[in-house]
């Protein structure tokens, strides 16, 4: 394993093999594939104390959260270098661009005082929503390929949800960006280390 560790104490340190370090110590850039990976520490707790012993409220609640930015694709809570992380997997759109969207895969620790964000966000680039086409024509009847919000049936987001963002045709489409995001996710969780500093904050507590 590759780590790059460029403050005295980072909050998480992770596999960061083929990415450069930014200057600012707190990104690293993918040249081979413009992906970019970033880690925050913030004051305060991102989310309610009662989501972390509720996972249909954490979904609900961050498919809530995204559904005027984007769509939240899926939602977690899963090991993350001996802590528990809530992993969240989001779609929006493009900055500054016609069409395309952007990928984001996001492990959050939170303690009562401060939370910590690992961040991978993936671009579309070149031509734009290749996956949805191809497999809206493969699957055929276009009325189905827009789905209801799993988490929230009656939400409506930015983005829709469509078939094409299910995991099991991430192989079919290895290079697009909601591929590597999954495949960055399921890279990093286990071998990530968390700074135990951070481990020893007051637990975020709904009492």
């Amino acid at each position: 394993m590759s780590t790059q560790q460029h403050r005295q104490s980072m909050a998480i340190v992770f596999d960061s093999s083929g990415m450069r370090p930014e200057d600012d110590g707190e990104s690293w850039y993918d040249p081979s594939t413009g992906d970019v990976v970033s880690l925050q520490v913030n004051e305060g707790p991102p989310f309610e104390a009662a989501w972390m012993s509720d996972v249909a409220s954490l979904r609900r609640g961050f498919a809530r959260m995204f559904a005027g930015a984007g769509c939240l694709i899926e939602a977690e809570l899963v090991p993350f270098g001996g802590a528990r992380a809530v992993y969240q997997l989001v779609k929006v759109p493009l900055p500054n661009a016609p069409s395309g969207l952007v990928y984001l895969s996001i492990f959050t620790l939170t303690k009562a005082t401060r939370y910590a964000q690992l961040i991978f966000q993936g671009a579309e680039r070149g031509t734009t929503g290749m996956r949805e086409a191809i497999l809206s024509v493969r699957l055929g009847n276009p009325a189905d390929f827009r789905l209801p919000h799993p988490y929230d049936r009656e939400l409506r987001t930015r983005l829709p949800l469509l078939r094409s963002d299910d995991a099991g045709f991430d192989a079919q489409f290895p290079d697009h960006p909601l591929s590597r995001a999954r495949r960055w996710a399921a890279r990093i969780a286990p071998s990530a280390v968390v700074d135990p500093a951070f481990t020893a904050l007051p637990e975020l507590s709904s009492h």
